[in-house]
Order: structure tokens, then C-alpha cells, then sequence
């Protein structure tokens, strides 16, 4: 196929991808406004309590006694005192000074719920609605075609033929005798690593009924088998090729170790295991400052350690599947070196983007998001204010209001939120109320970097003159419709819930 032969065809494909593109968005949008109507009534709506009109409940007798006007708090003081209780000492009953009275256990309480209510008004949480999200098994099916296909559509890249000329001494597409099988073999093997893991367990959990302790140490024997099975398809893989191949080129087989010891040490799981668990980290609402902040502490560790995940799982699809096929071609072979490179650009952002779903969906940040709410931030004053010496220092175990003004280190800094905890000095802290006080924007960020690499794929149809590259292009494309559909899922439904939460927040703080 040549251009001169179609030259309509990037036209006639490219109103599909449109088509299908404007569909995928007002499903979207349909499917984002009814789960937001449909949540956000559990907010405003107030149980409301049938009672029986024929049941009445009758009044309590209520006894009056006549009291002298002056004797009314003594005689409830002594009534206290006859009923058990512990008399109430007056600031100047004793001796005739004035002194602090002594409280008693109920006194304390009623203290403790003053200081409570002295407190600021803690942020009110809409519940985050229930967005489906793929299953390990068939995220893991998904990436695995997709990574083949990439694999393949290199190879076509470096050893197409011109079959459809007529004095062509070959019928197939493609020279697959130049393909080195046991670099084939490797680069699949370690593309289904984690595939071969998740139908393992998906296996043992449909077939054995165990107990959740048996469960545990099943588990682990079928990790530490698939990695041994693993490891040594690859060690006996990378033994032929060091015979076919000089020891420089082995080095291209390392170097993803290389960068996994540096990411994640000598542990195995990020290497088998997208992440260990799909259940979502939760938020306490809690009164304590310091429990908020190891709430965040963790919550950040857990962001970024889903991110280097994002970061190492694309890099390796996309090493693997278009770059390890160039480095190891016949040195006699020549082929576009631009249309490669672009044909590994393009299949690690779309990569990145679909690790970016599954790992960061909307549902996930909204714990982060609770977190940030109660964390808040400080702005640090630029020009002192007059009277710095009446500015207290900050105490990490008291709550803050907006527009309170601490002392750390000899520089003031002012509470911007309605509610603060964090220090003022902490960089992480900062940064966490940055990324999640309101995580629609990142959603869009993404989005947008998403819908960029389409409008990118979508100009690279119309210039691309190569059968090959165009076909390439358009496979990529249409692999990149369903993430674009998860990734604009989530930023309407996102957008919608702390929309409305921000309105609440402010009518709650306002009043």
C-alpha cells in the first residue's frame, strides 16, 4: 500500500476516531452527572423519623418548689451534694483568699468537650462514588496484548519487505527469519511476568478452598515459584544470546536491572506485582494534629511509591518492546531510525497513561484529598508585620484557624485554610496540600497530557506516508480511545464532588 494508491485514507480513518472519540464523552458525562445526583443527595438529605399520631406519650410530672431568690444556686449545690456528688469550691470560699477549685473527674470531661468545641470546625467529606475500575487479571491481559503488539509492530518496522512489488522475491509482510528468537523469547517473558503471577493466584484462589492463614503461606510459594520459573527462563534465554551476540550488547539486557535495584533494592514484589493490594487507603477523622500527620506520612510514601511503580513499568514495556528489537539488528540492516524512535515515544506514553489509570484513579486520591483537608497550609509572611513579638510559637499539638500567625525558626508564617496541623517548615507537607486540597486538577493535568498524545497520534496519521508507520499510528490510537475514556471518566466525576464539597465548605465556614 502506498500513498498514492489511498490517499484518502488518513481521512476516511481519521472521522472513526472522531466519531468514536465524541461518544466516549457524552457517555461520560451522562454516566458522571447521574453517579453525582445519585451521591449527592446522601448529603443533604435528612433521615426523617414517622411517628404514629395515634401513639402519645405522656408528659412528665414536673415538680415545682419555691425558692428564695438568693438561694437558688446553694440549694442546688446541696442538692448535689446529697445526691453523691462532688460540691462545687468557689474562688473565694477558702479562708477567705481566692484560689482555684479542684476538679473532678465529670469536671474534666466537661473541660475536654471545651476545648473540643474551641477548636475549628472540622472539614465536612462528601462520600466519593463508586467508579469501576479494570480487574487485575484483565489489566494485566490488556497490557500484555498491548505490549506484544508494540513488540510486533517494531519488528515490522525494522524487517518489513515490499511483498506487493511484482518482481518481489518474497510474499510476506515481514523477513521473520532475521528475528532472533531467543531475544523474542526474552523480551516475552519479560513482558508476562506479572500476567503469569496474577492467573497463577486467580487459579489456586478458584481451585483451593483454604483458610485466610493457609492462604498466606500459599501465596508466598507461588510467588517465590513464578519468580525462580522466571529468572530462569531468562537466564537460560540471555545464555544464547550472549553466544550469538557480543558481550556489549548483554549490557542492553542489564540495564533495566540496573534501574530496578536503584528504584526498589533487593525486593521482589515491584518486580512480579503491579501493587499488593487494589483496596483503597482509608481516612480517620481524627482531633489529634499528631495522627493527622502520620496519616499524611503515609499517604505520600504510598503516592510515591505508586508513581516510581508508573514510572519503572512503562519504561520497561517500552524498552523491551521497541528498543532492545533496534539494539540488536544486524549491523548489514538499514532502517529508519526517526520512525523507531517515534515508535517507542509513543508507546510508553501510552503506557504511562494506562498505569496512570489503573494505579491513580479518581477513587484513590479522595483519601489523600480528606488528609489535606485537615492538614493545611502556611504561607510564610514576606514583609514582618508590626508587633512580631506578640506572635507565639507554633505547637505541633494545637489546631489552627485561618489567619493565624506562628513563629518558627524566627520567621512568621500565616495559616491560608480554614483548618492547619502542618509544620511550617515541612516541604513534604506543602507539597501534599499542593497536589490533593483539590485533585480534579491533577485528574485534568493528566487528562490533558493524555489527550495530547492523541492529537498527537492523530497528526502523525495524516503525515505518515510509510504503509508500516501508518498502520503503527492507527493501532496505537485506537489502543489510547479506552484510556482517554477511563482518564475523562474520572476528571467529571472528580470535578463534580469537590465542586459541591467546596460549596459546603464554604457555607460551613461562612456561618
Amino acid at each position: 500500500m502506498s500513498c498514492k494508491e489511498n490517499e484518502s485514507g488518513p481521512f476516511v480513518v481519521f472521522f472513526l476516531p472522531a466519531v468514536v472519540g465524541c461518544l466516549t464523552i457524552l457517555l461520560a458525562r451522562r454516566w458522571a452527572t447521574s453517579q453525582v445526583s445519585n451521591t449527592s443527595t446522601a448529603v443533604s438529605r435528612r433521615r426523617k423519623i414517622n411517628k404514629d399520631p395515634n401513639l402519645k406519650r405522656p408528659l412528665p410530672l414536673i415538680a415545682t418548689k419555691m425558692v428564695a431568690p438568693g438561694a437558688k444556686k446553694s440549694f442546688g449545690n446541696a442538692k448535689k451534694v446529697s445526691q453523691g456528688g462532688a460540691p462545687q469550691v468557689s474562688d473565694e470560699d477558702i479562708n477567705g483568699k481566692r484560689t482555684r477549685p479542684h476538679l473532678s473527674p465529670s469536671s474534666t470531661t466537661s473541660v475536654r468537650d471545651g476545648k473540643l468545641a474551641a477548636n475549628p470546625l472540622p472539614p465536612k467529606h462528601i462520600p466519593f462514588p463508586n467508579i469501576p475500575q479494570d480487574g487485575e487479571v484483565l489489566f494485566e491481559i490488556m497490557s500484555f496484548i498491548f505490549t506484544i503488539v508494540a513488540m510486533g509492530l517494531q519488528f515490522l518496522n525494522l524487517y518489513r519487505t515490499m511483498w506487493w512489488l511484482p518482481y518481489s522475491f518474497t510474499s510476506d509482510a515481514m523477513n521473520f527469519y532475521l528475528i532472533d528468537t531467543h531475544l523474542a523469547t526474552f523480551i516475552l517473558i519479560v513482558l508476562c511476568r506479572r500476567l503469569l503471577l496474577s492467573l497463577s493466584l486467580a487459579f489456586v484462589r478458584s481451585c483451593c478452598d483454604f483458610s485466610p492463614s493457609t492462604m498466606l503461606y500459599v501465596t508466598v510459594v507461588v510467588r517465590m515459584s513464578v519468580l525462580w520459573v522466571i529468572l530462569g527462563a531468562m537466564a537460560w534465554c540471555a545464555y544464547f544470546i550472549m553466544v550469538k551476540h557480543s558481550p556489549i550488547k548483554i549490557v542492553y539486557l542489564c540495564y533495566p536491572s540496573l534501574i530496578y535495584f536503584i528504584l526498589f533494592g533487593m525486593t521482589a514484589g515491584p518486580f512480579l506485582e503491579l501493587h499488593k493490594t487494589s483496596a483503597l487507603m482509608m481516612h480517620s477523622c481524627s482531633h489529634d494534629p499528631e495522627h493527622i500527620r502520620r496519616e499524611v506520612e503515609v499517604l505520600r510514601h504510598d503516592f510515591n511509591s505508586r508513581v516510581k511503580k508508573i514510572l519503572f513499568n512503562s519504561v520497561l514495556g517500552a524498552y523491551c518492546s521497541s528498543f532492545l528489537p533496534c539494539c540488536f539488528a544486524q549491523s548489514y540492516l538499514h532502517y529508519d531510525a526517526a520512525a523507531a524512535a517515534q515508535q517507542m515515544g509513543l508507546v510508553w506514553g501510552a503506557l504511562c497513561c494506562r498505569y496512570v489509570a489503573q494505579l491513580l484513579p479518581a477513587a484513590h486520591a479522595d483519601a489523600p484529598h480528606r488528609a489535606a483537608k485537615h492538614l493545611g497550609r502556611w504561607t510564610p509572611l514576606a514583609a514582618l508585620p508590626p508587633h512580631t513579638s506578640d506572635v507565639g510559637e507554633w505547637s505541633d499539638s494545637k489546631w489552627w484557624r485561618s489567619g493565624d500567625r506562628v513563629r518558627v525558626a524566627g520567621c512568621v508564617y500565616e495559616a491560608s485554610a480554614p483548618l492547619v496541623c502542618a509544620h511550617p517548615t515541612n516541604v513534604h507537607h506543602i507539597r501534599f496540600y499542593s497536589v490533593f486540597n483539590n485533585p480534579s486538577k491533577l485528574l485534568c493535568l493528566l487528562l490533558c497530557l493524555q489527550l495530547a498524545l492523541v492529537g498527537m497520534q492523530l497528526c502523525l496519521l495524516f503525515s505518515s506516508f510509510a504503509w508500516h508507520n501508518f498502520l503503527a499510528v492507527l493501532i496505537l490510537l485506537f489502543a489510547n480511545y479506552y484510556t482517554l475514556y477511563k482518564m475523562l471518566r474520572d476528571y467529571l466525576v472528580a470535578w463534580r464532588v469537590y465542586k459541591a464539597e467546596t460549596l459546603i465548605q464554604e457555607k460551613n465556614y461562612s456561618t
